[in-house]
């Protein structure tokens, strides 16, 4: 039921496709009128004569045989060859009764048909144009019962029953189609499918970006009311019990896909957005090597990066780039390594991220796919959370499930799944659980400076617009999202 319940559209096209393949058919098909007329064929007494039994089968013959077409023809001045395709006749096994039917395009047509071929095969069975003594000695002897009657509903199947068939065939049809596809389909479908490969919470799923609208990856900043930037403050939220608190060493969060082109670069670079407009210092940290993408999305710089904290060629406050979203830091590859593989050890890496945590309250790192390029499983040792991307039209569960286990077995960080490219029938979101009205007001507002206005250099009267009304990382029972649409 559940793929039909996703999959109802397209059930509901093959439904009218079946009945628009009917109508096409009920088109094609000429229309034709059929009359007919019944005759008794009986044997005829004669003196002296051994009785005959009428043949049946014979008579079925000789009533659209070519003397009795050709007379009837001739009545309806007409060729014979086309009447005859025309013709048909039909026995009863119980009676004497023979029926002669003719079909037309017009009711009258067909009338008038069947009339004259039963008419020439009365006359040709009972000997009309002999003598008195030759009728006398014929065998059989044939009576009119039921003359040609006037159709007056076109025959074949009536088109209701064929819209009706061709419904039925049409919804078996989308049946059996999304039935096959959906056990030949080796992609994530849902978030069901995700949790299962994963073995771990799907927290999220950001719906489909149309890239004309926004790009993917600034969508957080350029479309803060669209519903993927809603999905991204609702992953926030779900993060937030996750995360250390503002003043204790940052988190460290990865974020991979088990393959290139599902994502998570744009899953990245929202997340890190979202997390700032809590209050938060964010690192965001471009860690995939070999195709670096950061640097592009900012407008920045490469180097120098990661690649000189690694080799402590450079400082933290060297290599961090400040970016137009506040509270926002960024940190790109770096310098190109001739051994990329190499760098990523456990021992330097856990040394530059412990600066990092340091210096910001959450670090996102941006990483290479894992199960392309092994950078990405050395960085997850050192990490707290791991975000697993899956993009629904991308990802292949074998995929998904082969990246999970590397990770579980090399990592104990936090293993969570993120749906990627989620179309509009799957919900964003899960049904969220009332919040119950806050009796207790907010505080008014202080003019004393916070530390986010020192940190900005705002002075003491003026607001500061970055901060929100909500905590840097929102902390209640569970995993049920409250603070979800309300914050950023």
């Amino acid at each position: 039921m559940r793929v039909l319940r996703k999959h109802g559209l397209w059930v509901v096209l093959t439904m009218l496709a079946g009945v628009a393949a009917a109508w096409l058919f009920a088109r094609s098909v000429p229309v034709h009128y059929t009359s007919t007329a019944q005759v008794d064929v009986e044997s005829h007494v004669v003196p002296n004569a051994t009785l005959v039994v009428p043949n049946q089968a014979t008579e079925k013959i000789v009533a659209t045989s070519g003397v009795v077409v050709v007379d009837a023809a001739r009545a309806l001045g007409t060729d014979p060859g086309p009447l005859a395709t025309h013709l048909s006749a039909g026995v009863s096994s119980t009676s004497n009764i023979l029926s002669i039917s003719c079909s037309m395009p017009t009711p009258r047509a067909a009338q008038r048909c069947a009339a004259a071929t039963t008419t020439a095969y009365i006359a040709f069975r009972n000997l009309a144009s002999r003598s008195k003594t030759a009728r006398a000695a014929d065998p059989l002897q044939v009576t009119l019962v039921t003359p040609a009657d006037l159709p007056l509903t076109p025959g074949g199947t009536p088109r209701k029953i064929l819209y009706s068939l061709g419904a039925v065939l049409g919804l078996l049809l989308g049946v059996g189609e999304i039935f096959i596809r959906d056990v030949i389909d080796g992609r994530v479908r849902d978030r069901a499918d995700l949790e299962e490969c994963l073995g771990a919470p799907a927290v999220a799923a950001v719906p489909r970006i149309w890239r004309h609208r926004a790009s993917p990856a600034l969508v957080f900043r350029n479309a803060p009311l669209s519903r993927p930037a809603e999905a991204y403050r609702y992953l926030r939220a779900r993060l937030g019990p996750l995360l250390t608190p503002v003043g204790h060493p940052g988190t460290v969060l990865l974020v991979a896909s088990a393959r290139p082109r599902e994502g998570r670069t744009s899953v990245a670079v929202n997340l890190a957005t979202a997390l700032t407009q809590g209050g938060a210092r964010v690192l965001l940290v471009d860690a995939d090597l070999r195709r670096p993408s950061l640097s592009s999305i900012f407008g920045a710089s490469e180097t120098p990066g990661l690649t000189d904290l690694l080799t402590e060629q450079s400082a933290l406050d060297d290599v961090t780039i400040p970016t137009t979203v506040p509270g926002l830091s960024l940190v790109t590859t770096g310098g190109r390594a001739g051994r990329p593989a190499e760098l990523f050890e456990v021992t330097q890496l856990a040394r530059v991220f412990a600066d990092m945590r340091v210096a910001a309250d959450a670090i996102v790192i941006d990483s290479a796919p894992l199960l392309t390029i092994s950078d990405a499983m050395t960085v997850a040792r050192i990490s707290d959370i791991v975000l697993m991307v899956a993009d629904i039209r991308r990802t292949r569960r074998t995929s998904a499930r082969t990246a999970a286990q590397e990770i579980k077995t090399t990592s104990h960080a936090t293993l969570l799944g993120v749906i990627n490219n989620a179309p509009r029938t799957l919900p964003a979101t899960p049904p969220r659980t009332p919040t119950p009205p806050q009796t207790k007001p907010h505080p008014p507002a202080t003019p004393h400076p916070t530390h986010l206005q020192r940190r900005n250099g705002l002075p003491p009267g003026q607001p500061d617009l970055t901060r929100q009304p909500q905590p840097a990382y929102p902390t209640h029972n569970g995993d049920t999202p409250t603070s979800a649409g309300n914050s950023g």
